[in-house]
């Protein structure tokens, strides 16, 4: 029988049921085989039968996944294998092994294949690999290989072949036989041999996940099977794509056995509408389904605890609970664990798990090292004494003294704990000295040594032990001792990520997180799901890479050409299998979960959360948009917008974004798709501030416009539909965040001064937006070292699998111009384009911005050229911006604000006539105009004045921001500064005064989250020494956690204060601070981005903060890719002094503005753009902070290189000195008009005719010209 059934029980129970009839029926369980997909559901299987059966005695039952058939089969018939292998030296037995012995083998061959052109060897391991089980699973031959490589046009083909070949023989002449080098030879005995002759009944479960080679072997069989019941669900193959699950099994099935399929008549109604959802683009509601839209990840995992915690109250037990996610991180599981860990056990299933984690694993590793001579960290020792032999670590700073002069193990005798530390050196020096395997010396360590551990630490020893034998099967004892070092590396980099060693057994008190997939294949159904991040990108991951097609190479393809629309289809169809089957295990309700921002900050871009929104019923008013909006008689035209290009030029306060948000509504109110309308802004703030809103304004509709960043649009079009391979990237291509880029120009730096390297570091940006050309020959010998230094780069870049975010444009305006399929793709989905801050976008985005409303040709572009502050510093091209205003179909000027005094309004107009008549290419000519009655009013709104010296100005301000907090405790103020380092100052004056402050800044050294964290690790490092212990007290009781000034004690202890007993300290504060530093030393052997999120949580606790502080865990863990833990500290000390952070997008809490009221807000000029403060500060506004005077003004020599480096584009005009002088001056004069008009009720600009400059001496310098010419 073939039966097309959807429930899962009722298939296990026909089966179950016919294999009973059959035993007693009298037929011997050799002759029936039963197929399932895994380990787990073979157990289960088992006991189901062993349940029914009444026959006393039974022989062993042949009920078996495919792998473990394939692996059975090969052991029973070895002798008949290796008589068929023509070899000089013959193995007894194979050596079957997991894939880390045939990773090893293959970064062998790799060291002698040169692949030219590919980017990263260490993607070329990751893509053979899936060529290789593609080719294995699909059983594919070598002409149907090259078919399918004509189809892809592939150029790396051959070498691939070469390498695979290689590969193959490396295994076959080794008999290192993992999984898929098992099938290949499993294929040949099969078909060679009468192993199966006596199989006459065949039962299959899951046959929708069966891969083309299981299905091979059914067809084998076929002919000899006397009855059969094969078990699918049509719409199943969850598997497909990279996994080769065969979604035309249904037609196969039949075609083979000649028969009808029975097909359940239940309909699954759920699944009917995900399916369409998916496939046809509909939005019909989920029943029993809950989509909740959040912010942050943060608060995804705060209502999922929520919810999972309310459940318990009703006595729900854990075992009717899953968590479904594709993002497996330490987020998730210590955020979980903290939360949930005493009321039920949590059972984590992703496949990805790192066996260096296990403690176990990485003391056993660090102890091996020691015995073979390799130098460990201290951390690595650290693991030792405390998670191996069990001694706290404040007792060891003679071990760690007596190490470091050594490099071994000291022979001393410890206070406390000797005696385990006698028994460790004594197995230790035992062990090392006997001649045996690596294997045995772990082994016989932990039975001497070890006294407990638990269930699941033992059974990843166990496999790290499997894995150790491995190799010493397949390379010999005496050469895994010569090449240990490599093979520890491996051993450290290695993921579980095969079948566990383990059936799974889900207790009631289990509750299970899982990836979608791993939910599947071990069919665990539960009445309650939650499926968290669905806006993300890992739901629908692709299944493509130079190297491999998981489409293409399907046994079943049968297409003579791959287009981006295959790649869709058949992308959403795999989504839709899945989740289609992750609804049939969901009994009763699934709650899911998206959020507008990853766990690194940046926007999400785009999940399955489109596929899971219903539309809102008829009768619910609230699903429509609520927003209202009474339009000024300069904003009405924006609303009248129908089609065409529009220019929107806009003062402050002009209310821009309201204007926009309701020309939003408007369109989706006339018809318009909201996906086919795209809002791009210049700053990730301004992304987040759009979607909140917006959504915020629709509270309850389920599609919403496409908001993001230019860079996250473009980042968008290179990965979607696999368009990356285009660009010949890899699909585990990654973006070069700070962290990577400062590996690597350290990498580069020793052949230059750290001025070039600084230097060129940022010139590297200008050469690619400007798209220069560096092929031609220069005599100068500066220009020459750039062009050396930038292919180095570049070169590492490839190497490494990384783009940089300059390369993510250019990228996606390459990919659009040579591919007319993928522009058109765009074109048709890119309706409406809005873009926000048009002044600070550049030429590349501009042409991106082109290309993308190239057909339908609505463009809005929406900006303030008086506002443009970015161009000195960025390829922002001010004059592209006025060119459009010129050249739009509409024209629109909203000149109109009510956001600034009378006062301050007529200083902003004065100051464009200023700039007008000194430069007249510095303002667009537009004067800010008041709203009739809604204008705040405030008598001498300006205040301005040249105080003596900088002791006197700060004093002043001080007062008045004491002045202004008296009469009005809520009152926003902001001080506004030039420079970082101007920032730095005042928040340390205006702190040591007493007053509560936020530095506005990107700097991660200026954020009290990172502070907090990154002091407790240098105590860590350092945590025998009493001036780190201080200085990590001070860091943390100026932060408010400790009572202050208390040091003196820490100071005065005779010896390390961490080795004190807290009993004996006096001071109950001080006692406390003493138990968290043991408490964190004690943890310090912990996974580095565990210990910091555990650090961080234990001292912040908003949305906000706990937000940065898992952002702060994934740079941490980034940094830490060597697992030394001083570089990584140092490297954490570096970018902490950087103004900026590229990668990472923290959260600030002026996100919250009721958390600003009554604080004073600190930041520079170009930071407080976007924003408003009631008091406006502008202190030091000399010259020489802010140079506005041409003829006075300096030309920096890195200016002037960067303008060299823009001429390597032949189609550059160069600027000269003077013009380069006008055009920083311009800026400069736009910086003030931005801080002058954040201003809402008074504006202070001062400045001190004398500061302190170098050497701290007293000198004179020039008020800015402002103060002469506009300030009167």
């Amino acid at each position: 029988m073939l039966l097309n059934f959807i429930k899962v029980d009722f298939r296990t129970k026909v089966l179950v049921e016919k294999y009973t009839e059959l035993i007693s029926a009298g037929v011997k369980p050799s002759e029936i085989l039963v197929l399932v997909q895994n380990s787990t559901l073979k157990k289960q299987f088992v006991d189901k039968i062993l349940e029914n059966i009444k026959i006393d005695a039974i022989e062993k039952l042949n009920v078996h996944s495919f792998f473990s058939i394939v692996y059975n089969t090969l052991i029973e018939n070895w002798c008949f294998i290796e008589n068929a292998i023509p070899s000089d030296k013959h193995f007894i037995l194979p050596n079957l092994v997991g894939l880390e012995v045939s990773q090893f083998l293959l970064k062998d061959i790799l060291k002698h294949v040169e692949v030219k052109g590919y980017n990263s060897k260490k993607s070329l391991l990751h893509q053979i690999f899936r060529r290789y089980s593609l080719i294995v699973q699909n059983h594919l031959s070598n002409e149907q290989i090259q078919e399918r490589s004509k189809i892809l046009k592939e150029s790396f083909a051959d070498d691939a072949e070469l390498i695979i070949k290689k590969l193959l023989s490396s295994t076959l002449k080794s008999r290192s036989l993992d999984y898929l080098r098992q099938t290949l030879i499993f294929n040949h005995v099969y078909k060679h041999t009468d192993y199966f002759k006596n199989i006459k009944y065949l039962l299959v479960d899951d046959a929708d996940e069966m891969t083309p080679v299981c299905f091979d072997f059914i067809s084998y069989l076929k002919p000899q099977l006397k009855d059969w019941i094969i078990c699918f669900d049509s719409l199943g193959s969850s598997r497909c794509g990279y996994l080769s699950a065969d979604t035309s099994i249904e037609c196969k099935l039949v075609h083979l056995f000649n028969e009808d399929v029975q097909t359940d008549k239940n309909i699954f109604s759920q699944g009917e509408i995900i399916f369409s959802n998916i496939l046809e683009n509909k939005h019909e509601r989920l029943e029993n389904f809950t989509l909740t839209s959040l912010s942050k990840r943060a608060e995804i995992l705060d209502f999922t605890i929520e919810k999972i915690q309310n459940l318990f109250k009703k006595n729900i037990p854990a075992s009717d609970i899953t968590i479904i996610t594709p993002l497996q991180d330490d987020m998730l599981r210590f955020t979980l664990e903290e939360n949930l860990k005493h009321s039920c056990n949590l059972m984590f299933l992703s496949g990805s798990e790192k066996l260096i984690d296990n403690p176990l694993v990485k003391a056993s590793l660090g102890i091996l090292k020691l015995m073979l001579g390799i130098e460990i960290s201290e951390m690595d020792l650290r693991v030792i004494l405390s998670d191996y032999l069990g001694i706290p670590l404040k007792y060891c700073c003679p071990i760690f003294e007596g190490y470091k002069k050594t490099g071994g193990f000291p022979p001393i005798s410890l206070e406390f704990y000797n005696e385990k530390y006698q028994k460790f050196i004594e197995v230790f020096e035992e062990v090392k000295e006997k001649n045996t395997k690596l294997s045995t010396k772990v082994f016989d360590l932990f039975y001497k040594l070890v006294d407990f551990a638990n269930e699941t630490k033992i059974n990843k020893f166990n496999f790290f032990i499997k894995q150790l034998r491995d190799f010493e099967s397949v390379l010999g004892a005496k050469t895994v001792i010569e090449r240990a070092d490599e093979i520890i590396t491996q051993i450290e980099n290695s993921i579980i990520a095969e079948n566990p060693s383990t059936t799974l057994e889900i207790g009631e008190n289990d509750l299970v997180i899982a990836t979608p997939q791993k939910i599947i294949d071990n069919k665990i159904s539960s009445k309650y799901q939650f499926w968290l991040d669905v806006s993300h990108s890992d739901w629908v991951k692709t299944d493509t890479g130079p190297l491999y097609n998981a489409w293409v190479f399907q046994a079943d393809w049968t297409k003579d050409e791959y287009t981006v629309e295959d790649d869709i289809f058949l992308a959403k169809q795999k989504t839709a299998r899945i989740l289609r089957k992750l609804l049939l295990l969901a009994q009763e309700h699934v709650w899911a979960c998206s959020s507008l921002f990853d766990p690194s900050g940046v926007e999400n871009l785009g999940g399955i959360e489109d596929y899971l929104a219903g539309e809102a019923n008829e009768d619910d008013n609230n699903a429509k948009p609520v927003f209202k909006i009474t339009p000024r008689d300069d904003q009405k035209p924006v609303l009248d917008y129908k089609k065409g290009s529009m220019a929107i030029s806009a003062v402050p306060g002009a209310g821009k974004t309201t204007i926009l948000l309701a020309l939003i509504i408007k369109l989706i109110e006339r018809g318009v798709i909201p996906t086919n309308i795209f809002v791009l802004t210049y700053m990730d703030s301004a992304a987040r501030n759009f979607r909140e809103r917006i959504k915020n304004m629709c509270p309850n509709t389920t599609l919403l416009p496409n908001i993001s960043t230019i860079h996250g649009l473009a980042l968008k079009i290179i990965k979607e539909n696999s368009n990356f391979e285009r660009l010949n990237l890899s699909a585990d291509f990654d973006i070069c965040d700070d962290t990577q880029r400062m590996r690597i120009i350290k990498g580069i730096t020793g052949k230059f001064t750290k001025t070039e390297a600084d230097e060129f570091d940022r010139a590297i940006s200008v050469l690619k937006l400007q798209e220069g050309d560096i092929s031609k020959p220069s005599s100068d010998k500066k220009i020459e070292k750039f062009k050396t230094f930038f292919k180095e780069y570049q070169a590492q870049l490839r190497e490494a699998n990384l783009i940089d975010y300059d390369d993510i444009l250019i990228m996606s305006v390459k990919l659009l111009e040579n591919n007319p399929d993928i522009l058109e793709y765009y074109q048709n989905i890119c309706e409406y384009i809005i873009e926000d801050e048009a002044q600070d976008s550049s030429g590349v985005q501009q042409r991106l911005i082109g290309l993308l409303s190239g057909k339908h040709k609505n463009l809005i572009r929406c900006g303030d050229i008086n506002q443009a502050i970015t161009t000195t510093f960025s390829n922002a091209d001010v004059e592209g911006f006025r060119k459009f205003i010129a050249e739009a179909d509409t024209t629109v000027e909203m000149n109109h604000s009510q956001r600034c005094t009378q006062d301050v309004m007529t200083l902003a107009n004065n100051l464009v006539n200023f700039g007008n008549e000194i430069l007249p290419k510095a303002f667009f000519t537009s004067y800010m105009q008041g709203v009739n009655g809604k204008n705040p009013e405030s008598p001498n709104a300006i205040f301005s004045r040249i105080f003596e010296n900088t002791f006197a100005e700060r004093n002043f301000v001080l007062k008045e921001i004491k002045n202004i907090l008296t009469r009005n405790k809520n009152a926003t103020i902001g001080i506004l500064l030039r420079n970082n380092y101007q920032v730095a100052s005042w928040a340390s004056f205006i702190n040591d005064a007493g007053l509560k402050s936020i530095t506005r800044s990107e700097s991660l050294g200026q954020k009290g989250v990172f502070n907090t964290i990154f002091s407790i690790l240098k105590f860590i490092q350092n945590p025998f020494d009493n001036e780190v212990v201080v200085s990590t007290y001070e860091t943390l009781s100026d932060l408010g956690f400790y009572k202050q000034r208390l040091q003196l004690e820490i100071r005065a202890s005779e010896k390390p204060f961490i080795e004190k007993d807290g009993d004996d300290i006096e001071s109950a504060a001080l006692a406390q601070f003493l138990w968290d530093m043991q408490y964190w030393l004690n943890s310090s052997t912990l996974p580095l981005e565990e210990l910091v999120i555990r650090i961080g949580l234990f001292y912040y606790t908003s949305d906000i903060e706990k937000s940065n502080v898992y952002l702060i865990a994934i740079l941490v863990k980034r940094l830490n890719a060597s697992g030394k833990f001083d570089l990584t500290l140092q490297r954490l000390e570096e970018l902490a002094k950087k103004p900026t952070l590229s990668g990472f997008k923290f959260f600030s809490e002026e996100e919250d503005k009721d958390a600003m009221r009554g604080k004073v807000q600190i930041m520079t000029l170009h930071k407080s753009k976007g924003d408003e403060f009631e008091y406006v500060f502008l202190p030091e506004m000399a010259e020489k902070n802010l140079s506005i005077d041409v003829d006075k003004a300096k030309t920096k020599a890195s200016t002037i290189f960067m303008e060299e480096v823009r001429a390597f584009n032949p189609s550059y005009k160069s600027k000269s000195e003077l013009e380069l002088r006008e055009f920083n001056s311009e800026e400069s004069l736009r910086l003030l008009y931005v801080a002058i008009t954040r201003a809402q009720l008074k504006l202070y600009i001062t400045t001190s005719a004398k500061a302190k400059g170098w050497g701290n001496k007293e000198t004179g310098q020039e008020p800015s010209v402002i103060f002469g010419n506009i300030l009167l």
